[in-house]
């Protein structure tokens, strides 16, 4: 007879008050206030623009925020340099917006990079915020991106204990759900495979990093495939994905391409244009309806005019 190494399990798992049994249906109708967001590139910082969006409207999350590495992105008056704790209080207030505009049952996936030379746990303080925010947490992804060029730059003090310097060949997923872990949807609109399934649930994730980003004139992109299988393994088709943090376009463009409706938001003019230009080169056959109309880009003045 086969004893269980940990006896009363379910007894003690109240006890640590996880949130393992989060599992509720929510049915969250799709408000009419959405409708101008929807497949729209939106010229405008974040913050500014989440608040104009309606109270639990979006499905998924997927973003990645610039990383205070000192980047030069387009039109950036900063360089991508703050401190760090502006640099977290900054976010914090974008994170208020996107847990607010999130359905229950939505999932927010955040692709961090940490700056391993200023020991700051980026990947960790976000998760942190999010967590406090009350959204639960549901994964984190190593992201193995094979960049072996890291093993041959500088290790720190060489042959000694003293002070070495680790090198990361991978970047984090951290995903979150809001109220419950249990997302509601068709079953007809399930398109994950069973191989994908199996694969992707697995938390080390391989591929290849964007080779493309000097085409798009972006310092940081993820490529495809880290929307792709986001919105395969945690999103049903025509479900509404944004990103906060959108750049060149990239999740916008594969929620096009995977039958999603998207928000993209950016504070550049030039990524918004690129990151249209890329959903009109897409080879996408769909028809237009006023639940999934043509993609355009607006400012924070035409969303005064329509909302």
């Amino acid at each position: 007879m086969r004893v269980d190494k940990v006896q009363n399990k379910e007894d003690k798992t109240r006890v640590r008050q996880g949130s393992k049994n989060a599992n509720q249906k929510f049915l969250t109708s799709e408000s009419p206030e959405i409708d101008p967001f929807v497949n729209r590139i939106i010229c405008g910082d974040a913050q500014d623009v989440l608040t104009r969006m309606p109270d639990r409207s979006i499905d998924l999350i997927i973003t990645s925020p610039p990383y205070n590495f000192g980047h030069t992105y387009a039109q950036d008056p900063h360089d991508d340099t703050h401190e760090w704790n502006e640099y977290f209080d900054k976010l914090l207030l974008v994170w208020k917006e996107c847990e607010r505009v999130l359905k229950p049952g939505g999932r927010m996936a955040v692709n961090v990079q940490p700056l391993f030379s200023d020991y700051v746990p980026t990947h960790h303080i976000i998760s942190q915020q999010l967590a406090r925010l009350g959204l639960l947490w549901k994964a984190e992804f190593l992201w193995e991106k094979n960049n072996y060029n890291a093993k041959f730059t500088a290790w720190g003090s060489w042959k000694s204990p003293s002070m070495p310097y680790i090198k990361y060949t991978w970047e984090f997923i951290e995903v979150f759900d809001k109220e419950t872990h249990k997302k509601t949807g068709r079953r007809e609109d399930m398109d994950i495979t069973g191989e994908e399934f199996k694969e992707w649930v697995l938390g080390k994730w391989t591929f290849a990093s964007e080779i493309r980003m000097k085409d798009y004139e972006h310092p940081a992109m993820f490529p495809e495939e880290l929307p792709r299988r986001l919105m395969k393994l945690f999103s049903y088709k025509n479900d509404i994905v944004l990103d906060p943090f959108n750049g060149a376009g990239t999740t916008s463009l594969v929620a096009w391409k995977q039958g999603r409706r998207f928000v993209g938001i950016d504070i550049s003019e030039q990524y918004c244009n690129m990151a249209l230009k890329r959903l009109a080169g897409a080879d996408v056959v769909t028809e237009s309806s006023a639940g999934y109309p043509t993609p355009l880009i607006l400012t924070l003045n035409d969303l005064s005019t329509e909302t």
